[in-house]
């Protein structure tokens, strides 16, 4: 049997304060969560959800994160060696991002936006 929702008078937005907004993240940045069955739950659009998250994004800033090098390959000392050092940068989303180690730092925080906002 299907879902009826009755509303007589003017619907009204629902404000939510900041502690609301933070919980429906947290729990639609859980991997494996889908937006859209979070979005349900809590009585939102899933186009909200993505939008907080956007503003929350846009308030913190870059986040840095740790950096690990991994084993060089034989043979490759660096420039001048033949072989070109490539770098790849974990970004959100489990997205990654490979690019040569002596790329343009602009070029490079252009590529770096242009991954998170896919």
């Amino acid at each position: 049997m299907g879902r009826y929702e009755v509303i007589s008078g003017v619907e009204r937005y629902r404000r939510r304060s900041r502690e609301e907004k933070a919980l429906i993240l947290r729990e639609a940045s859980v991997p494996g969560a889908i937006v859209s069955h979070v979005a349900r739950r809590h009585d939102v659009r899933p186009q909200q959800i993505y939008q907080w998250r956007r503003q929350l994004q846009a308030a913190e800033g870059p986040i840095f994160v740790p950096v690990s090098v991994s084993a060089s390959l034989p043979g490759a000392e660096g420039p001048g060696s033949g072989f070109a050092v490539i770098v790849e940068i974990l970004v959100r989303g489990g997205r990654s991002l490979k690019v040569p180690a002596d790329l343009d730092r602009g070029l490079l925080s252009s590529l770096i936006a242009c991954v998170e906002a896919s």
